[in-house]
């Protein structure tokens, strides 16, 4: 019997692609092996893990915090107003009046703590004082000049004209202007615009001595008495005409100047007031000494003295002087028809700056320097009397002298500014002299004056 042969099959091996050595193909067989046994391992592992922890929550991913920023707080701009004085009207003054004015510029710097006032000394006048210093530095160095200035009242209308200070009507409130007293608004306004504010005055009226007069002399009849004997300063300073004649001239109905501000000097009534005092010079009530006095400070050591029965006095020296004034009465200066007449002179605060923002300011301080309150307090300390009718509230209301000075101010008239008043005033201080020391008749005086003035 013939034996059948089956072939045989090999399952132990694949056989390998072609090009394939026995070697690549064990390596790839023991990678294969190793990557299914770790991928068992992990899916135990997670397995187990699973089935013994209790899973937590996802934590959320921490979040960058932005701080709110605050709002920065706007500081406010602080200014810094720049005063020019003189020591009489400074808060460093060793006076009551400096100690008072330094506390009412603190107050304001604390309503106002945005604002710092810095105060420059100057001289009153001359080279160097505040006027001339101003008009230098306007033109070579304008960005020194001051916010605010102080000037005599006499001044303010140079300084108007050179263009130096501002209008005021617009920056000060209309309830002030109104309380200004006549004679201090006239002051203050150069053509139609009110350019300062005067903060103090000083009048010019009569004292006399109550042991040699029952009541004081009102009218020049009443002068004219043989036996008394008036003094007033009838030399004038620098060569300019005193208070007293022109108080006289304007009593008489005269006038220096119209409401256009040209001269209007009226030779008939010059003629009478020099009269006036060729007669008293006649019956000795007007001594001869007269002409060597030439101002109010020089006739009131005499009239101290008790040599005289009456003279001229100011405002200032009386309130100065009043505690050891045992026997003196006040009255206005004795005129023609006895009408009341006074000259009224004093400082006033003006606005410098031209920066708008900074004349608001500077104007919030003129306001407060002027409540009747603190302008009030500040004359009161300094001898001076106040410009607001309203501050006369403030003062003692018994006090028979304050209620004479209000009703002196209400009738006075500014010092004369116009630009054309130094040449007139020296005439009228020549007729003086002329007249008194018996060189010329008042008539003849009269008439040199409007010669002198003719254009």
């Amino acid at each position: 019997m013939t034996e059948k042969t089956v072939p045989r099959t090999n399952h132990s091996a694949a056989p390998l692609p072609p090009g394939m050595s026995l070697a690549w193909a064990t390596i790839i067989a023991l990678l294969f092996t190793a990557l299914t046994i770790t991928a068992c391992n992990l899916l135990e592992q997670a397995t187990l893990s699973t089935a013994t922890t209790t899973p937590l929550p996802p934590t959320p991913s921490p979040q960058a915090t932005v701080p709110t920023a605050s709002p920065t707080p706007t500081r406010p701009v602080s200014t810094t107003l720049v005063l020019w004085t003189t020591e009489s009207y400074s808060p460093t003054a060793e006076t009551p009046a400096g100690e008072v004015l330094a506390q009412q510029l603190s107050a304001f710097e604390e309503t106002h703590p945005d604002v710092h006032i810095e105060v420059v000394l100057k001289k009153p006048y001359g080279k160097g004082g505040i006027l001339d210093f101003l008009m230098t530095s306007s033109q070579v160095a304008p960005s020194i000049l001051p916010d605010l200035v102080i000037l005599d009242t006499v001044e303010l209308e140079k300084a108007s004209r050179a263009g130096l200070v501002r209008p005021l009507d617009a920056l000060i409130s209309p309830e002030l202007k109104a309380d200004l007293f006549p004679c201090v608004l006239q002051a203050g306004t150069v053509g139609e615009q009110l350019m300062g504010l005067q903060f103090e005055a000083d009048i010019e009226h009569l004292a006399y001595n109550l042991a040699k007069l029952d009541a004081p002399p009102l009218t020049w009849t009443e002068v004219l008495t043989p036996g008394l004997t008036y003094i007033f300063p009838a030399a004038g300073r620098n060569g300019l005409v005193n208070n007293a004649f022109l108080i006289q001239y304007y009593g008489a109905g005269g006038q220096l100047f119209d409401e256009t501000g040209h001269l209007a000097l009226d030779q008939a009534i010059l003629a009478e007031v020099l009269s006036f005092y060729q007669e008293g010079a006649n019956l000795g009530v007007i001594p001869p000494e007269v002409l060597e006095y030439k101002s109010t400070a020089d006739c009131w050591p005499i009239y101290l003295s008790a040599q005289v029965a009456l003279t001229n006095v100011d405002s200032f020296r009386y309130l100065r002087d009043r505690g050891i004034l045992l026997s003196t009465g006040f009255a206005p200066i004795p005129t023609q028809t006895g009408k009341a007449v006074t000259i009224s002179q004093g400082w006033t605060l003006a606005i410098v700056t031209q920066d708008a923002d900074r004349q608001a300011i500077a104007a919030s301080l003129l306001e407060w320097l002027l409540t009747p309150a603190n302008n009030a307090a500040w004359n009161q300390a300094a001898n001076h009397l106040p410009t607001r009718r309203s501050a006369f509230e403030y003062l003692d209301e018994e006090d028979e002298y304050m209620s004479f000075a209000y009703q002196q101010l209400t009738r006075a008239r500014p010092y004369p500014s116009e630009p054309e008043y130094e040449q007139v005033s020296r005439a009228l201080r020549q007729a003086i002299q002329d007249v008194l020391s018996g060189q010329a008749t008042p008539d003849a005086a009269a008439a040199a004056v409007m010669e002198a003035v003719a254009p």
